[in-house]
């Protein structure tokens, strides 16, 4: 671990949370698209990845929790409520039966920079990764996964973003990550899957 690296801190609250009926389908129903691309899994070692969030109001949202990468479809027990957020503590507060995914903070920073956004994905998938690292809005190289410098970096990015831009950043000191946002869940999984379609056959 660096020397000044701040671990990432969750204050979770373990207890059912009730999410609207309309917006746990919205979510599973786009979650299981990405899923199919492989843009949501699981690597051989066991460790998934990739998440989506939705927001309902301006600081809290909900979020697919930790280590659910490998499942093709959640139940509601396996989303949270994340409820707080200090990007300068890298820490968290959320509520669920399951554990917020540890890259709350960086759905998190997309929100706080863009107030019209209203879902976040956040995929891996290296072939893209790679052709659209420094092409697309990407974060410093030095910036590693799980910091608030990461957390920090999207926001400023983010917000540096003009209306007609597409809601895409490229995480470039965490290989595979990518993030794309929108005004709904729908739209922030069709530009992805639009930019994966694209580059497919490349």
């Amino acid at each position: 671990m660096n020397e000044g690296y701040i671990k990432f801190q969750c204050n979770w609250e373990q207890k059912k949370i009730l999410i609207p009926e309309e917006v746990f389908l919205r979510l599973e129903k786009e979650r299981s698209k990405l899923y199919e691309l492989n843009l949501i899994g699981m690597y051989p070692n066991g460790i998934g990845y990739g998440n989506i969030s939705v927001r309902l109001n301006k600081r809290t949202f909900i979020i697919t929790g930790s280590a659910t990468g490998q499942f093709s479809a959640l139940d509601h027990s396996q989303y949270s409520l994340v409820t707080e957020y200090k990007f300068p503590n890298n820490s968290i507060s959320c509520i669920g039966l399951t554990k917020a995914s540890a890259e709350s903070l960086t759905h998190a920073a997309v929100y706080e920079a863009l107030h019209e956004v209203g879902a976040v994905v956040h995929v891996h998938c290296l072939k893209l990764w790679e052709k659209l690292l420094n092409i697309y809005p990407t974060t410093s190289g030095e910036i590693k996964y799980g910091t608030p410098e990461m957390a920090l970096g999207v926001q400023s990015l983010a917000a540096e973003m003009g209306a007609s831009d597409e809601r895409i950043i490229v995480m470039g000191g965490h290989q595979e990550g990518i993030l794309a946002f929108g005004q709904n869940v729908e739209e922030a999984t069709t530009q992805i899957i639009k930019i994966y379609n694209r580059y497919q056959n490349d």
